[in-house]
């Protein structure tokens, strides 16, 4: 979550979308022209509508199935920033959860949803190798 977090405020700072932070459709806020194919809109609507209690994991799940689209056919230039959903969609694969209040509760361990600013680096919060995901995986398992 906090490399989301990393990298989704880079993509809000960029393009100005401070306000919308952190779970937002980043694609759609910087070019709402480009979009997935209908039928893929329609399978998500429909996964949207019959799955997803909340506002932000349905605005996040959009933008994510979204974003293969809008970095294929966009003509913007876009910065060097990584994949925003990437961390997210890994941890949706690996089982994880979350849901927002005053801190983002990720199935048990709650983290601060702190400023923007704070998530501001070019370094990442956390690596995404799946042999060091798997091994942390594991260790929790075993707890």
């Amino acid at each position: 979550m906090s490399e989301y977090l990393r990298r989704s405020a880079c993509w809000a700072n960029a393009f100005g979308a401070e306000k919308l932070w952190p779970f937002f459709d980043i694609g759609r806020h910087i070019d709402p022209t480009v979009r997935a194919a209908p039928d893929v809109m329609a399978e998500l609507d429909e996964f949207v509508d019959n799955t997803i209690g909340t506002r932000t994991l349905e605005e996040t799940c959009r933008g994510a199935v979204h974003w293969p689209a809008f970095c294929r056919d966009t003509t913007l230039d876009l910065p060097d920033l990584p994949d925003p959903y990437e961390p997210l969609l890994l941890m949706f694969e690996r089982g994880g959860g979350f849901y927002v209040e005053e801190m983002i509760e990720l199935d048990g361990i709650a983290i601060p949803l702190r400023r923007l600013s704070d998530y501001l680096s070019s370094a990442p919060a956390v690596t995404l190798d799946l042999t060091t995901l798997d091994a942390l995986d594991a260790v929790d398992t075993a707890r």
